[in-house]
């Protein structure tokens, strides 16, 4: 029996996702682009017209792609969200965290990709917050606000978790997209150092 225009496939979930695989790891290598559908399809070794079947249009399969991968990155924000015995301890955690990140091509072609497509668009551009660049944020915010002798003002808290992350996204888009290892290279490990006794000590005496 011929299936009922626009119905779903029985494997529809399964090939939907294996799509996402596809284009996420084309989209995240090489240079850092907003690669057109057919791009995209072939890259996933489809047609156009499959991916219109499982996301509708382009926009409708970025806003996908960045759905996945805040999907991927759930396990490293409930990790790195737990407290610390102190907000200095918190602090340097974090920033821990973030020197191997910084390392992660992975992790700085992420929010490379999602920035470049997100002020391209509007709807992408939430989708990136939504579903990547706030919880980054969060999972710092929870982390501390769960630490003995945090500042009691929230939005404290949530300044204190841009004002580390920042940096470090400054840092690796420098370094690993902008070629700022060859003209301008960075000691990660002291940077990161530096920043976290700043920032650690700035954020207690404020407690």
């Amino acid at each position: 029996m011929a299936r009922t225009p626009g119905a779903r496939n029985y494997n529809f979930d399964a090939k939907r996702s294996a799509l996402l695989d596809s284009v996420i790891t084309f989209a995240l290598s090489g240079e850092i682009r907003r690669p057109s559908l057919r791009q995209l399809a072939l890259a996933a070794e489809t047609s156009e017209p499959t991916l219109r079947h499982y996301f509708t249009d382009r926009k409708g399969l970025v806003i996908a792609m960045m759905a996945e991968l805040g999907e991927r990155a759930q396990p490293i924000w409930e990790s790195l969200s737990q407290p610390a015995a102190s907000i200095e301890e918190a602090v340097h955690a974090c920033f821990r965290h973030a020197l191997d990140r910084m390392n992660d091509d992975l992790f700085v072609r992420m929010h490379a990709f999602g920035m470049v497509e997100g002020m391209a668009d509007g709807d992408v551009g939430q989708a990136y917050l939504e579903h990547v660049l706030e919880p980054s944020l969060d999972c710092v915010c929870v982390k501390l606000a769960g630490t003995p002798g945090a500042p009691e003002d929230a939005n404290e808290i949530r300044t204190a978790s841009i004002a580390m992350f920042s940096p470090v996204i400054l840092m690796s888009l420098h370094q690993h997209l902008l070629g700022g290892r060859a003209v301008a290279p960075l000691d990660d490990q002291s940077s990161v150092r530096h920043l976290s006794n700043w920032l650690g000590g700035a954020i207690s005496e404020t407690a």
